[in-house]
């Protein structure tokens, strides 16, 4: 059975990455919730997608080159104007994240966002958090910089670690099992059935993003794809739901 991850929470109803997005799929039989984590200038791991917060709220410039205090200063409400001044929508660091998902049971998929910006120490960082909510069994770190995956597993190597890939990868399985890794996170649009199969065969598990249309929803199921991230949480478990009747 396919497992439904929400992509940076319910981001298709709620603005993405915050705690209102979370606590909202969190109300679902869902299997994850996905995040994406930076680093501020006062070395705090915070919860957003893009490396600036242009897109996402009502204010400007890099996550690099600001303090959590100055962050927290924003409405991270995005496209939702409806949100901006709903307490929820603060920019949540990661140890509040954590916190609040000690009380559940659903996967944990933290993106490393140093594909743009190698944040220093961002890995050791990510991991002792991680240690200290004791959730290491629900977590999967993930980066489309395969060399912060790596700096992870020199770290932690009981932990679940997956590739990004947005292009496509030959033998994707092979190329996992080389590096120690368990989960691939392809795009939609780059996976093969050549993949498939090549990752089936090292056990490799696979982890689509982001499946928001139903008939792809149903294709990919019909593949016995392990997980889907999805923004569309409501009409992904419906989609499957019906499908099972």
């Amino acid at each position: 059975m396919t497992d439904i991850i929400a992509h940076r929470g319910y981001s298709a109803k709620y603005p993405e990455n915050t705690m209102l997005a979370f606590k909202e799929a969190s109300k679902f039989s869902i299997g994850g919730i996905e995040l994406d984590v930076h680093q501020t200038l006062d070395n705090e791991l915070v919860i957003c997608h893009d490396e600036t917060i242009d897109r996402t709220s009502n204010g400007s410039g890099w996550i690099k080159d600001m303090t959590l205090e100055e962050l927290q200063q924003f409405s991270f409400h995005g496209r939702f104007a409806e949100f901006q001044d709903h307490p929820d929508c603060k920019i949540p660091t990661l140890d509040e994240f954590l916190d609040w998902a000690q009380d559940f049971e659903f996967l944990i998929n933290i993106e490393l966002k140093t594909d743009q910006i190698a944040y220093d120490g961002l890995e050791q960082s990510v991991i002792d958090l991680v240690g200290k909510y004791d959730l290491q069994e629900r977590i999967i770190l993930s980066s489309f910089n395969h060399n912060s995956v790596m700096r992870a597993l020199e770290i932690d190597q009981s932990l679940s670690l997956g590739f990004l890939n947005d292009s496509g990868i030959l033998d994707p399985g092979d190329y996992c099992v080389k590096y120690d890794v368990s989960q691939y996170h392809p795009s939609h649009h780059s996976l093969t059935p050549e993949a498939i199969e090549n990752c089936r065969s090292q056990n490799i598990s696979i982890n689509v993003y982001t499946v928001n249309d139903p008939e792809l929803m149903l294709q990919l199921q019909a593949t016995n794809i392990t997980r889907i991230f999805t923004d569309e949480v409501e009409l992904a478990i419906q989609t499957y739901q019906a499908n099972s009747i």
